[in-house]
């Protein structure tokens, strides 16, 4: 008779399953997470390396590829009606008909009719740097500005506002939306932030309307906020937390 060698299972002490079961719990942040820390350190290590791992794919599946050469004159055009006159898309033909040869001089009356043209994302850029760069170039500006009416400016120029996301299998994420508009403040050092205070991955997305958008591993809207005000001066009053569809002040 075959014997069948016992196998030792560890558990979680917080929610009772397997370790690699714990990222289902509601409370694996708040309670799998530091038992893990405290009495598994390399079970807990090698889970977050796989969850790590986990979000990066998805982050890559989801993410568009770029395309390999810019719009055509038509495509251009069409997205541009697109945008601000539907009505007028099935008119683009005859309209490159009769400018032709004159396709600038005609996008330069529309967007000074209408606004800034789609981006074609053939253009767009990923370099978080460079758009740390500007960001310091318009501080820069800012800073010559004397007095409190500066400091009016900047405080009204500043919106963050904070959402939680749910996925499948009882999983979140927080969202963190407008830090771009903090002057002096590079995404890359704020994502590298929240990845090392919550012990999870957080990345950098670009949103379809040309904002950018922090994406944190794990419901933390509260210790988000707080971490944004004490650690990048933010003013509470400044950034908003997205409860129940209502936009509510981290502090007055």
């Amino acid at each position: 008779m075959a014997t069948i060698e016992r196998v030792e299972v560890l558990y979680c002490g917080s929610c009772g399953c397997p370790p690699e079961y714990c990222e289902y719990s509601p409370d694996f942040e708040t309670h799998c997470v530091p038992w893990l820390q405290n009495n598994e350190p390399e079970v807990y290590k090698n889970l977050m390396k796989r969850l790590k791992k986990g979000d990066a794919e998805d982050e890559a599946d989801d993410k568009p590829e770029k395309p390999t050469e810019p719009w055509t004159m038509e495509e251009r055009l069409t997205k541009f009606y697109e945008k601000y006159q539907p009505d007028k898309v099935d008119s683009v033909p005859s309209l490159l008909e009769k400018y032709a040869g004159k396709e600038d001089k005609l996008f330069v009356a529309l967007t000074k009719k209408y606004g800034p043209e789609p981006e074609d994302p053939y253009y767009a850029s990923d370099d978080s740097d460079l758009e740390g760069d500007m960001e310091e170039m318009n501080l820069g500006d800012k800073k010559k500005r004397r007095g409190a009416a500066a400091k009016k400016e900047n405080k009204a120029d500043t919106r963050v506002i904070i959402t939680k996301t749910k996925r499948n299998k009882k999983k979140a994420v927080t969202n963190v939306v407008g830090m771009e508009t903090v002057p002096g403040i590079k995404l890359k050092d704020v994502s590298k932030a929240l990845s090392k205070r919550f012990a999870g991955s957080s990345s950098v997305k670009d949103l379809p309307n040309g904002k950018k958008e922090i994406i944190v591993q794990g419901d933390h809207m509260d210790d988000v906020a707080a971490l944004i005000v004490d650690k990048f001066n933010v003013p509470g009053n400044c950034v908003f937390l997205d409860i129940d569809g209502d936009f509510v002040p981290f502090s007055d």
